[in-house]
């Protein structure tokens, strides 16, 4: 973790870090501490919205969906895995994930919140429209 910090820092004292840098210092703070995650959510949010052909959106959305999930928002998460699905239906990794996330709203007895939750409209919509513009 130490390491990915100091290569994404040191790249952006230099100007503007590469995809590659802040995506790998991304996942290593989703697998850290709540603090953590948040940070790695923000920017792997940042570069969903960019023009970035380094790394397949497809991994953003992924890490995205595993991000809120540490973080026990379920309603954002499965807006994320629903994206993927919406691209490859047969996406396993994306199914054993909306699986486990159902199961975990069960256990924590939200899944009548996270319906209703308002969140998944603004950030489907986001994330849509960024794997999209991906795929051209």
């Amino acid at each position: 973790m130490l390491n990915l910090e100091r290569t994404y820092n040191e790249q952006v004292a230099r100007g503007d870090p590469s995809a590659v840098a802040i995506y790998s210092y991304a996942h290593g703070l989703i697998k850290s501490n709540n603090c953590n995650v948040r940070k790695g959510i923000k920017l792997l949010e940042d570069l969903l919205r960019q023009e970035v052909e380094d790394i397949s959106k497809r991994d953003y959305v992924f890490y995205l969906a595993i991000a809120h999930t540490r973080l026990k928002e379920y309603d954002r998460a499965l807006a994320y895995v629903d994206i993927l699905l919406s691209a490859e239906s047969n996406n396993r990794q994306a199914l054993d994930l909306k699986d486990l996330i159902k199961h975990r709203m069960k256990k924590d007895g939200i899944i009548g919140m996270a319906i209703l939750g308002g969140g998944i409209a603004v950030i489907g919509g986001l994330a849509i429209a960024a794997f999209a513009a991906s795929k051209r």
